[in-house]
């Protein structure tokens, strides 16, 4: 696996974690109006992890 394989692994993974973060609402689950603290916190950790994989990505072919 190369860095940019594992870049875009972790982008994807981010961009899932954060359309999970908003499908949660769908479900009915939290008390809030909104963006709850725990979604917020969710979306945080997502950005962070999509971050990651944007650094990685110009890293090239090298291994992982």
């Amino acid at each position: 696996m190369t860095k940019r394989q594992l870049g875009l692994a972790f982008i994807a993974l981010g961009i899932i974690a954060a359309i999970g973060s908003f499908a949660n609402d769908l479900f009915g689950a939290g008390n809030f109006q909104g963006i709850g603290p725990s979604q917020r916190l969710a979306l945080l950790a997502a950005g962070v992890i999509v971050l990651v994989g944007v650094s990685l990505l110009p890293l090239g072919d090298k291994p992982a």
